[in-house]
């Protein structure tokens, strides 16, 4: 019900490691490769650090700040107005997901410059394969009745994160999966891409 913005990329290598002066990926070589192997906390200071940076460069006002999407606000923005398993169909064939995707199929076993493959209808590129993306919420149950703008439960073990990977088949990256993970912990092929709002009053 709210206005927001979301990265057309997964975050970089090379942005991250300039700013939090360091890089943790395990597919190292060029700056454009998606950033992996970071743990939610990790993504967090990454939005933090964005945000200080983008406020003290007088580019970025007070109320807002950059952050980790909503499990739900991801899904949103992955879908593009769209109700099929993917953004781009329901009975997708492998040479269609390869359009659009770094899977197991085609991905060599490793991440991939952003933006090579076809965006979503909303112009966003890898948002399905690639890597996994982190989302603010933690793992859980979907609501058992409609609701606006869900948050997740307020506790948990794993965090969740969304979009399928360069590790995984094709199905895997369909608009509605999801998979957790400790917070703590980062793996090589999880990295996140990042939102932008209005600071909620």
């Amino acid at each position: 019900s709210h206005d927001f913005w979301l990265g057309k990329y997964e975050v970089t290598q090379g942005e991250f490691e300039p700013l939090m002066a360091r890089n943790p990926s395990h597919f190292k070589g060029d700056p454009n490769l998606p950033v992996e192997k970071v743990s939610h906390s990790d993504a967090l200071a990454y939005c933090s650090a964005i945000t200080k940076r983008e406020r003290e460069a007088g580019r970025l006002p007070a109320d807002y700040e950059y952050r980790l999407p909503s499990e739900a606000e991801w899904e949103y923005a992955c879908r593009a107005g769209t109700t099929n398993l993917f953004s781009f169909g329901t009975t997708a064939t492998v040479a269609e997901a390869e359009q659009f995707a770094w899977t197991s199929e085609n991905s060599a076993g490793a991440t991939h410059t952003v933006g090579q493959k076809r965006p979503n209808p909303w112009g966003l590129h890898d948002i399905h394969g690639n890597v996994w993306e982190w989302c603010l919420d933690w793992f859980g149950n979907y609501p058992a009745a409609d609701t606006r703008d869900p948050s997740g439960p307020s506790q948990g073990k794993f965090k969740v994160f969304r979009g399928g990977g360069w590790n995984n088949d094709f199905e895997f990256a369909r608009s509605a999966n999801r998979f957790g993970m400790e917070p703590e912990r980062g793996i090589y092929f999880v990295g996140l891409r990042i939102a932008l709002s209005q600071i909620k009053p």
